[in-house]
């Protein structure tokens, strides 16, 4: 015991961000400097980039910006434009802290500027937290500026561009916390655990997510630190109460908030183990799988440049088992939840941001080399990351692009239906890649024409968000009703009865509408087409 705590020891101080600048070379203190200015640089090119091309064509965020749009009215305008369409209530649950921030920020800027200050926002976040739990951890500030150049890969991801944003910052959340209790279990402060208790709560009402991760990683970390003798019963007790009161509320109150006209909540679905091991890297992969796999390649080519091989004796350092612990758990996760259920899909998948990330640190946690080719390593390492930050930008831009004039064709026609019209979206355009960026572009519609549509993320049309919902819902069929899959027959009938309008994405055959209708307005991404009566 006496030998690990002299190898912990040994493991802070080469790691320790307060080295003293004449026990590192001036080349590598130029190096350090230079890849922080590579990586803030970069890191406000995305943002500006991200702020030009707001709205994001990403695929949820037009359903999460319509409630907030409708919200922004119940709240600050006494429902003047929606209050006879939805209702909120005050509910501490998941996902009303992302909601309650859009909200004031349409409010502030609008819908446009609110996109951009909730992108910006969520690709902020996990750069921010990475670097700042790395920096609780210890981890020096080369290593450090390495992980600020690499997350802005990693922030990008396949959930980011499928809209999942709230979960993504989440993530982020859940970093930043872990950074906190490290400082805890080095010094307790009654001030710092205020701010802890603070974070777990924001944290779940973020997603719930993060707080089922913080469970997990807080017993993992405890069952190491009370093994070696890092930590006591009673600190990690303390650091547990916050949590269990948080998951508590939920299974009581939060997540047992239902109406009479909620859907039911539906079996789990687990898949097969042939599809797990198939979709094991699928955070990774967006547009295309050539290219996804070249960034992929790319990402580990210069973290192994920076921390070279790792050596046998390297795997037992405490903080590097640390870290590989916590990878291992979120990846038993993903193989152990179900692929989703009637509220949630993507389930089993949302460990494996986390267990990527914690295998990155366990890399960055590697104690360094004295080799003399040790600053030429770390050279090409940054030169790699900052290629890999500026070409995965460079992918992203192409896309958007493209899909934003896709986009404003649609809102064009968009225009076209009256304030407060009735129209029945139906999307037909299909998936680019790994991602389905306009399956809720239909939110455009409530946005843009404060219309009544069926496909609003509430409460009570099976999704999770049970403090906003409608109030009388129009007839919804399935929203991918038209593809492949069949999904059941449309009502007709019913469509005639709560609509005025059908808007479709193009392309569609004319026959599927099962009504007598005429053009009203048509480009190549959509036609509206009016009911006739």
């Amino acid at each position: 015991m006496r030998e690990f705590h002299e190898e912990l020891a040994a493991t802070q101080a080469d790691l320790s961000p307060g080295l003293s600048q004449a026990a590192t070379p001036a080349s590598a203190r130029g190096l350090t400097r230079l890849a922080w200015l590579l990586g803030m640089t970069l890191l406000a090119a995305y943002c500006a980039v991200f702020v030009v091309l707001s709205p994001l064509p990403i695929q949820d965020l037009p359903g999460h910006l319509a409630r907030a749009v409708a919200m922004s009215d119940l709240l600050f305008h006494g429902g003047t434009r929606f209050g006879d369409v939805f209702q909120f209530h005050w509910l501490a649950a998941p996902y009303l802290l992302g909601d309650l921030m859009l909200t004031a920020a349409v409010g502030l800027f609008g819908p446009t500027g609110a996109s951009a200050f909730w992108s910006v926002f969520v690709f902020l976040s996990l750069p921010c937290a990475a670097v700042f739990y790395l920096w609780a951890r210890g981890i020096g500030p080369n290593r450090r500026a390495l992980a600020l150049l690499v997350s802005l890969y990693l922030a990008t991801d396949w959930f980011f561009l499928m809209g999942f944003l709230s979960f993504r910052v989440a993530v982020a959340m859940l970093v930043a916390t872990l950074g906190l209790v490290e400082m805890l279990r080095r010094r307790w402060s009654h001030v710092l655990f205020a701010v802890y208790i603070g974070a777990v709560v924001l944290a779940y009402l973020m997603h719930f997510a993060a707080s089922v991760f913080l469970c997990a990683a807080l017993v993992v970390t405890a069952a190491l630190r009370l093994r070696w003798r890092t930590t006591t019963a009673r600190t990690e007790t303390l650091l547990l109460i916050p949590l269990g009161v948080v998951l508590a509320w939920h299974f009581a109150v939060g997540h047992g908030y239902r109406e009479p006209g909620d859907l039911v909540i539906g079996s789990y679905f687990w898949g097969t183990w042939a599809g797990k091991w198939a979709r094991l890297g699928s955070e990774f992969f967006r547009f295309a799988p050539r290219t996804d796999g070249l960034l992929l390649l790319a990402l580990a080519a210069c973290v192994l440049l920076m921390t070279g091989a790792p050596r046998p004796r390297d795997m037992r350092n405490p903080l590097v088992l640390e870290f590989l612990a916590l990878a291992a758990t979120f990846l038993v996760m993903y193989f152990v939840l179900p692929i989703g259920y009637s509220e949630a899909w993507y389930v089993d998948t949302r460990p494996l941001p986390l267990a990527a990330l914690f295998l990155l640190f366990a890399c960055l946690a590697l104690p360094r080399s004295h080799s003399s080719r040790r600053t030429r390593r770390a050279s090409a390492a940054v030169a790699l990351a900052t290629l890999l930050a500026v070409g995965n930008l460079a992918y992203l831009a192409r896309h958007f692009i493209n899909d934003r004039a896709w986009l404003a064709g649609y809102r064009s026609v968009v225009a076209a239906i009256p304030l407060h019209g009735r129209a029945l979206p139906v999307f037909t355009h299909g998936q680019e890649g790994a991602v389905v960026p306009f399956l809720h572009v239909d939110g455009f519609v409530t946005v843009d024409r404060a219309a009544v549509g069926p496909y609003v993320f509430a409460g009570d049309n099976g999704n999770p968000m049970k403090y906003f919902r409608y109030r009388h819902r129009p007839y919804d069929p399935p929203q991918t009703w038209y593809g492949d899959v069949p999904q059941g027959r449309v009502d007709w009938r019913a469509v005639a009865r709560d609509y005025d309008f059908v808007i479709l994405t193009k392309p569609f055959d004319p026959r599927i509408v099962g009504l007598r209708t005429r053009t009203v307005i048509q480009n190549s991404s959509a036609a509206l087409l009016a009911i006739a009566r």
